[in-house]
């Protein structure tokens, strides 16, 4: 499917179950930067057979999408694929989920807390201080190896809209404002891109009903963890979706 945000075309795919007697609850699918995890490529076609009506995207600039990436834009295309489900009358919209991995986990959080029609949310390995995580080596060159894979974002550029995201959005800020709606954390312990200890942060400041799940072994792309941690999530969808 093609949308529009900011008047450029964003690629995206909505996948619906075969054998729907319902119209099914949509789970919006946010991947990181620069882009689709493996991981999520099968949590689209699991939560589809699950029951579900998975939605992903790319954001401006991302693989194929139009347009200039930018992290403030990532925010502007969620909120415009959000818009877009929520008009669908072939689907349940009053279940609505959100689910995002490492930098869309951050999307997640924030989009949850501006928007009462999403009813749960999980983040997987997500970014909690943004401030803290760009003072690190390690998070100056993941947005050096990164940025080949993006359009019209410079790294220089990439820097000053980090900084400027985390004065207005840091998510450690925004993740109280997601109670009384369920909240799923959940984090591999050798995870060497965002460490475990941004997910507990997220949990403390959190407020019930809330859920942390770390798999044991996992990195931060799950590698070889898919199905363990793809059954934390069904699990959870399926124990909070009415």
């Amino acid at each position: 499917m093609i949308f529009k945000s900011s008047g450029h075309r964003l690629i995206g795919a909505l996948h619906k179950p075969s054998d729907m007697k319902a119209p099914p609850s949509v789970v919006l699918v946010l991947h990181g930067f620069p882009g689709m995890a493996p991981i999520l490529s099968d949590v689209v076609s699991s939560l589809c057979q699950a029951g579900f009506a998975p939605m992903s995207f790319h954001y401006k600039g991302c693989w194929g999408s139009g347009g200039s990436y930018s992290f403030l834009g990532a925010l502007r295309d969620t909120q415009k694929a959000l818009d877009l489900v929520v008009d669908r009358k072939d689907l349940d919209v009053d279940n609505l989920s959100i689910i995002g991995h490492s930098f869309g986990g951050l999307i997640a959080i924030l989009m949850a807390a501006k928007n009462e029609m999403i009813k749960n949310v999980a983040a997987l390995c997500p970014v909690a201080n943004m401030k803290a995580e760009l003072s690190t080596i390690q998070a100056k060159n993941i947005l050096q190896k990164g940025l080949p894979f993006v359009s019209g974002f410079p790294m220089r550029k990439a820097v000053k809209e980090w900084e400027t995201l985390s004065r207005q959005y840091e998510p450690i800020d925004y993740v109280e404002k997601i109670a009384p709606r369920p909240f799923l954390l959940i984090h591999g312990d050798k995870d060497d891109i965002i460490p475990l200890s941004c997910s507990k942060i997220l949990f403390s400041k959190a407020f019930e009903p809330k859920k942390m799940s770390i798999v044991s072994g996992a990195d931060h792309i799950f590698a070889g963890n898919h199905k363990k941690t793809i059954e934390l999530i069904i699990s959870w969808l399926h124990s909070n979706v009415n």
